[in-house]
């Protein structure tokens, strides 16, 4: 399944790497959509049968400075809407290290090694990329009336 894998990946033109990870039978870098900048892992979980697609949106200093510097109620609101919207997506997600003291989220999908073929691989890079990009708008948005915030990086 490896080398299917990483023939779909490279014939997509997203394949960045093969790593190196003690947890995995196998872990590939992606870049999707090809050209954005937006990279997520593909990882084979050592010992399951479970492929994992993962990515991670990490808000900048400034970001997380004007988020942080909301008042209390109307952070609080923003997250709790964040929270909600991304409830009803296909990828789980977790706020790191809290909602409260947001500084990132990761973002993953899980996928069954019976279950997993090209269409479905692509399509969980999909939804991850979906659900990054509904944060990186919605901070723009937010933030680009009080101070122009131009920079998200993973």
């Amino acid at each position: 399944m490896k080398d299917v894998v990483k023939k779909w990946l490279t014939e997509e033109g997203i394949l960045k790497a093969e790593i190196p990870d003690e947890n995995a039978e196998w872990h590939y870098i992606v870049e999707f959509p090809s050209g954005s900048n937006q990279i997520s892992d593909v990882i084979k979980i050592k010992d399951r049968d479970l492929v994992i697609v993962a990515s991670a949106i990490v808000l900048s200093e400034k970001h997380y400075k004007a988020l942080h510097s909301l008042p209390k109620e109307k952070k609080k609101n923003l997250i709790f809407k964040w929270k909600m919207d991304l409830l009803f997506r296909n990828a789980e997600f977790r706020m790191i290290p809290d909602a409260e003291n947001l500084q990132r989220i990761d973002f993953q999908i899980p996928i069954y090694l019976e279950e997993l073929n090209k269409p479905k691989l692509m399509n969980a890079l999909r939804e991850i990329f979906k659900c990054k990009l509904y944060i990186i708008w919605s901070v723009s948005h937010e933030f680009e009336r009080t101070e122009h915030i131009n920079s998200m990086y993973l």
